[in-house]
């Protein structure tokens, strides 16, 4: 499989099409996690009704048991205070309903974030990236395969390059390639290898 072009001009714009795809996404997921950090602090004033309504219970029920520890009349007024330590603990459980809906959003939000726009760039990148890959391989297969397969680079040079490039390997490189002359396939092979970035191996 061929992964990088041979030519040093194509090779630095792959690398750094490459590198930059891994720093975008370092980027997104930085950014993803930023957003996920800022959304859970705002689950703060839920962590402190949480705990203020746990110590609204414990003392009211604190007060409730010393109360109930008053003869004839104990139970009847510590009623009021089990009641508010309830309340307390309802308050309580609010607060870390509230703390949970804010920690899923925050994960929401920050895979979002991060998602989305590496996904985006994954779309831009892979086609065109993925799509060379398979093409590069296929044509450096054909380089090495003698001139036999070289001919079909060549036939693919001749109907794609643009004619002042096939001018200049010669005004009569297609009566020579249908002569099958080895040195005019092997230009044209060259030829529509330069367009990937290959070189055009020695014949074995």
């Amino acid at each position: 499989m061929k992964l990088y072009a041979d030519r040093p001009v194509h090779l630095l714009r792959q690398l750094l099409g490459d590198v930059l795809l891994v720093v975008l996404i370092g980027l997104c997921v930085k950014l993803g996690r930023s957003v996920r950090d800022h959304v859970e602090a705002l689950a703060g004033p839920g962590r402190g009704a949480e705990a203020a309504g746990l110590r609204f219970q414990h003392s009211m029920h604190d007060a409730a048991g010393n109360i109930s520890d008053v003869p004839l009349v104990g139970d009847g007024v510590s009623a009021p205070f089990r009641d508010a330590a309830a309340s307390g603990r309802d308050l309580a459980a609010a607060a870390q309903s509230y703390q949970d809906a804010v920690a899923d959003l925050a994960q929401v939000l920050g895979l979002a974030v991060a998602l989305i726009p590496a996904l985006l760039l994954l779309a831009l990148w892979a086609p065109r990236r993925v799509g060379w890959v398979i093409e590069a391989t296929a044509a450096s297969r054909l380089s090495r395969a003698g001139h036999g397969a070289r001919d079909l680079l060549a036939l693919r040079a001749l109907a794609r390059r643009p004619l002042p490039e096939l001018n200049r390997l010669s005004p009569d490189i297609a009566a020579a390639w249908r002569a099958g002359e080895p040195t005019a396939i092997d230009d044209l092979a060259a030829l529509e290898l330069d367009d990937l970035g290959l070189r055009l191996p020695p014949q074995g």
